[in-house]
């Protein structure tokens, strides 16, 4: 058969995110998706390949050097001076005092994940083994009996949320089926010894122990390590055998609830529900979920940022390569996955509202620190490694030989981007991309099935890469 010529051939719409080559084969790959990406977005600009952002260091060190950050939480109160950004970390509480991060409590459990509620114009602070404790943000200490939130009678508990005016706190560890409630608010107080009531959530149902809650003022969705149920301060309702290991992976957005289920092979992976059936939404990226050690599953973590959630998932290998401090992130605008690996490891995560008014997110690492997300060009100071693999292209048929001689590739703000193709499965170099519009002249590629790669290390401006163009492909027919 004569050899064919395809003049002005492109590859520049990315806008479907991540789908792995276990999650779908070639023949179902979604045009505009990527087999593989790491450091990189599909949303800003939509159908591009961009850059993350980094991490910033917010303060001085929060936490002694190699100590977890196990809670954080951004007091608001209506007296501005008392907004208290505050996190755990060993046996103390610090709120951030201008730059530097100050005790204010001191001699708690070490080790233990710390969870705060905000109520009255008081946080509580709730570990599960120390006595429930709190605090109007102003300088005095922190209160251990009476107060609005009567935490002398307070049950010692993991977390908390509030349902139609009670506060609900669970996670007791010698009654770990029940929920406490308290009284209604009166005269600006609640109470655990008047009014207030318990509830037994199914108990000995095989689920596990309650791990987490979030409520949306009027209906609470609960969470047992294998199941969810649904609770609006009368009637407690069974919904399904899907719950969860993590309280730090459940997070609200505009949609619902996303959040981590780990039991099982074939069921483990991200879901969102409304308050009915959840949905699992992780397929696409079933390569990093497999990769997910069962010993994290309970350090998982996620926050959103009003258009994706973020989960960090712990060590992953991942096609050979491991990744040591990787997330996933679920865009549920254009519900398209990410996948990222950050230079330090985070545990909790919160919004925080700045003094000028910004609402970012901060998160706690491993390390003793706390740092701004996606903040600056950097992960505090370490490059940004990127890298992104097309899904794979056959231009015609695939079975049929193709010869591309030159590739033209579309980028601003170049920074230190190199280019690979992956021909019938072998990786090869193509060259470095040095400005906005580069002509590789002697790519000749050969081949039938072709996917294009791009490797970089940053500490710039993030890169928006545009696509490739192919000025012409030979297409040399079967070629048996």
């Amino acid at each position: 058969m004569a050899t064919q010529a395809l003049r002005d051939q492109k590859l520049d719409s990315f806008p479907n995110g991540v789908y792995d080559d276990i999650s779908v084969a070639d023949s179902l790959m979604p045009q505009g998706a990527v087999r593989h990406a790491v450091n990189v977005r599909f949303n800003s600009p939509r159908g591009a390949i961009s850059q993350r952002y980094g991490t910033t260091v917010l303060g001085d060190q929060a936490g002694a050097s190699g100590a977890d950050i196990l809670g954080i939480h951004n007091f608001r109160s209506p007296t501005s001076a008392n907004n208290k950004l505050i996190c755990a970390s060993n046996t103390v509480i610090r709120y951030l005092n201008g730059s530097t991060w100050t005790n204010i409590v001191t001699g708690l459990t070490t080790g233990l994940k710390t969870r705060f509620i905000t109520y009255l114009n008081r946080v509580a602070l709730l570990n599960g083994t120390d006595g429930v404790r709190s605090w109007d943000g102003n300088a005095g200490t922190w209160l251990t009996t009476g107060g609005p939130l009567d935490v002398a009678n307070w049950p010692v508990t993991k977390l908390a949320v509030l349902l139609n005016g009670r506060v609900l706190a669970l996670g007791n560890s010698t009654d770990p089926a029940q929920i406490y409630e308290s009284s209604l608010q009166s005269a600006g107080a609640i109470s655990w010894t008047s009014g207030n009531r318990n509830t037994q959530v199914f108990t000995n149902d095989g689920n596990g122990d309650l791990v987490s809650a979030v409520s949306n003022g009027r209906v609470a969705i609960l969470f047992k390590e294998r199941a969810q149920y649904r609770y609006d301060g009368n009637s407690l309702q069974f919904i399904v055998p899907v719950g969860t290991t993590s309280h730090e992976s459940v997070i609200t957005d505009d949609e619902g609830v996303t959040y981590f289920f780990g039991q099982g092979g074939s069921s483990v992976g991200f879901y969102a529900t409304t308050g009915g059936y959840p949905k699992k939404i992780s397929r696409p990226i079933q390569k990093w979920i497999n990769a997910i050690s069962p010993a994290f599953y309970d350090d998982i973590a996620g926050y959103t940022d009003g258009n994706s959630v973020y989960w960090s998932i712990g060590s992953v290998t991942v096609d050979g390569t491991t990744y040591t401090n990787a997330s996933v992130a679920y865009n549920f605008t254009d519900r398209t996955w990410e996948c990222r690996n950050h230079a330090d490891s985070f545990l909790v995560y919160a919004q925080y509202i700045t003094s000028t008014g910004a609402m970012t997110v901060v998160g706690g690492d491993t390390d003793g620190y706390i740092q701004t997300m996606d903040s600056g060009n950097t992960d505090n100071g370490t490059n940004i490694n990127i890298e992104c693999e097309t899904g794979p292209d056959f231009f015609t048929g695939r079975g049929r030989m193709k010869l591309i001689p030159e590739i033209i590739t579309h980028c601003t703000d170049v920074q230190n981007l190199n280019v690979l193709a992956r021909v019938d499965g072998v990786l090869k170099p193509v060259g470095g991309i040095t400005g906005e519009d580069t002509l590789f002249q002697n790519a000749d590629l050969r081949g039938r099935r072709f996917n294009f790669k791009l490797v970089g290390s940053n500490s710039g401006t993030p890169f928006i890469f545009n696509g490739f163009s192919f000025p012409v492909i030979y297409d040399e027919g079967y070629g048996f």
